[in-house]
């Protein structure tokens, strides 16, 4: 038996029966940040309201978030889940208080505070679903039965003491409770517990990147240059190839800017050539970095005397490519997704320090592409620059400085030459003194001689001194005397 058409409108159309016109439209279909994956926004051809539906207990909820634009949608959806939870929360058991509250209702009213801070820069949208994933696949179901009330410092311990279990390292399970604490904090706003509990301990070494050396530097440059072509196979553990990559000229140039901008691999993902201006300071022209804020910081980025000729060499590149605009990202500028974008040179990267077996620094410290702006600033801390400047022009702050770069520099004589110029000034000093008071005594000698063959003769000059030494304490010596010989012996003794 045939199907029976459905009715034309005067228009034209498929009249919709009403059995489906509350349907959710395909194209429509919407995740929401923060929530379960189940939970979507959806329109339909009932309203034009965005509808919320979720599963919870086994079965789909839904409701009318009464908005048609869908980032009050998507607040309201956020609201209508809180309260879903609240209402099954209720019904639960009479054992439990109606005021009884879990993590999981916090962490809908703390994921929608973050998408304020998202769109306000405040915050990386990439951390806020990390922390999402973490409390949805490690703190939600522990503390599924807890009363937000109830989780005090033993339940704390019993948390971090099942993270162990699972064999996290330690700098991972400090975030991980770092979460449960910023749940806790939010949950004290709300009025809902009065005192936060006492954090565990965690005791996390801070984990340093790895960097390169000169000569290591040398060895990845031409490692770049010999592999620009070549495929690289990523195998498994039993030999099986799961991934090819190709490594490709813009690599090489890559290295180059990173290394002499300072700049952060994720900056790299969105700086534009509109970013990049031309100044020139004492003969010298330099580039500078002005793209948008990144983790709090505006800064403008300096780039050294070699990251001028870094860039024309990008943009010399780019024009096999297409014309470079201003507004065409600086690498990968075919990529429309610059997540996509960042990955591929991340990848290509990594494959060149499996070839060039240059995976780990000498002390046994991974490296990564970000290793390359490591390695600018370590470099820039052997030059001397101030500390202050160098995280400045960074854009980050000193204290990261001195805690994750800083680690490399194994002595002062590896921060420029400051400390080496104060001791030769000092040292100078007190040499014109013993030399001037070497002629008032009527000494052969001069504190600033640094020959070796002339040891021998100095030497004898300074037992001449010490013989006319003893004779004057003999005679009665003046102070003064005493003092200059005490300098003429600093001195020699210093060469």
């Amino acid at each position: 038996m045939a199907k029976r058409s459905k009715a034309l409108l005067e228009t034209g159309e498929r009249a919709i029966s009403a059995k489906f016109r509350t349907t959710p439209i395909a194209a429509t279909i919407k995740s929401i940040t923060g929530l379960p994956r189940s939970a979507i926004l959806y329109k339909c051809e009932a309203s034009s309201y965005w509808q919320f539906r979720v599963f919870l207990e086994g079965k789909p909820r839904k409701r009318s978030t009464k908005q048609e634009d869908f980032a009050k949608a998507q607040r309201e959806a956020q609201l209508i889940y809180a309260d879903m939870l609240t209402t099954i929360n209720g019904e639960e058991s009479k054992r439990q208080p109606s005021s009884r509250k879990t993590l999981q209702q916090i962490a809908v009213s703390l994921w929608a505070k973050n998408n304020t801070r998202i769109k306000n820069g405040e915050v990386h949208k990439d951390k806020v679903a990390k922390d999402t994933y973490v409390f949805e696949r490690h703190i939600k179901p522990f503390f599924s039965s807890y009363d937000i009330k109830d989780i005090d410092a033993e339940a704390l311990d019993e948390f971090k003491a099942n993270l162990a279990e699972k064999e996290l390292s330690a700098a991972t399970q400090a975030s991980y409770i770092q979460i449960v604490m910023s749940l806790l904090k939010e949950a004290q706003i709300k009025r809902y517990i009065s005192h936060l509990p006492p954090k565990p301990r965690i005791r996390v070494d801070d984990e340093v990147r790895g960097y390169f050396d000169e000569h290591e530097l040398g060895q990845l440059t031409k490692a770049a240059f010999d592999a620009t072509g070549k495929v690289y196979d990523f195998k498994t553990a039993d030999g099986k190839v799961y991934r090819k990559t190709k490594i490709t000229d813009e690599l090489l140039l890559l290295i180059s800017f990173m290394l002499t901008t300072f700049i952060r691999p994720t900056d790299v993902a969105v700086l534009k050539h509109r970013h990049v201006y031309k100044v020139r300071r004492n003969g010298i022209d330099f580039i500078e970095l002005r793209h948008p804020t990144t983790k709090r910081h505006r800064n403008h980025m300096l780039g050294t005397e070699g990251a001028l000729n870094a860039y024309l060499d990008v943009k010399e590149y780019q024009t096999h490519i297409k014309e470079a605009d201003k507004e065409d990202f600086i690498f990968q500028p075919l990529t429309p997704n610059r997540e996509t974008a960042l990955e591929a040179l991340s990848t290509q990267f990594t494959a060149l320090l499996e070839m060039a077996n240059l995976r780990k620094d000498a002390e046994g410290k991974p490296r990564a592409l970000y290793s390359l702006r490591h390695t600018a600033i370590v470099h820039a801390i052997h030059k001397g620059l101030p500390i202050a400047m160098i995280a400045s022009n960074a854009r980050t702050s000193t204290e990261m400085i001195i805690r994750f770069y800083g680690s490399h520099v194994k002595s002062a004589l590896n921060q420029g030459t400051v400390f080496v110029d104060t001791e030769r000034a000092i040292r100078n000093e007190r040499y014109d003194k013993a030399n001037d008071l070497a002629k008032e005594i009527g000494v052969d000698f001069d504190a600033y001689e640094e020959d070796p063959e002339g040891d021998a003769q100095r030497r004898k000059e300074r037992q001449e001194i010490r013989i006319w030494e003893r004779e004057q304490k003999r005679a009665g010596m003046p102070e003064e005397v005493q003092a200059a010989l005490a300098l003429i012996k600093v001195g020699n003794d210093d060469d």
